[in-house]
């Protein structure tokens, strides 16, 4: 409950600007590598940012659940770029950092690196995407002790943009 309600916490206090095209998906998908057997759901609210790096942008707050012998519940903050192939079709690439809500024999801390990189397209106010998710501590990077095999996940989401 504590992390649901941090999560709405985050979604509510991320500034407003004047054209929002905001968002709200659920994905679920599989696990592979290390995470095989295993399941994830996924609840995400986007919204809109100003351009980075001159690309169009967006904040994400997005809850997560696995199963498994690694099963754990993680919350994320993250921003976002948008590679758009047309107006309804892009590339999105999604990096920040998550709390999981416990360590596993595939990650060994409490904070770590959330990532995803997804094809999304809108058709009307919908929005689907399929994509790859990746949570890691960021071991091989930083030279930290302890296990990160990483979780990843290869999903589908559906979404509606308001």
């Amino acid at each position: 409950m504590r992390r649901l309600l941090l999560f709405a916490t985050i979604t509510f206090l991320l500034p407003t600007l004047p054209v929002s095209a905001d968002s709200l998906s659920y994905e679920t998908g599989i696990g592979f590598s290390f995470s095989g057997g295993t399941t994830v759901n996924l609840l995400r609210y986007r919204h809109e940012a100003n351009p980075l790096f001159g690309f169009g942008s967006y904040y994400e707050a997005a809850f997560a659940s696995w199963n498994g012998p690694n099963s754990a519940y993680a919350i994320a903050v993250a921003r976002g770029i948008r590679l758009e192939r047309t107006a309804d079709e892009y590339l999105s690439l999604t990096l920040g950092l998550s709390h999981i809500s416990r360590t596993t024999s595939n990650l060994g801390q409490p904070f770590e690196f959330y990532g995803r990189l997804a094809y999304e397209k809108h058709i009307g106010k919908a929005l689907f995407s399929v994509g790859w998710i990746h949570y890691s501590d960021g071991k091989f990077l930083f030279k930290w002790s302890g296990p990160n095999n990483g979780e990843n996940f290869a999903t589908i989401s559906i979404g509606l943009l308001f």
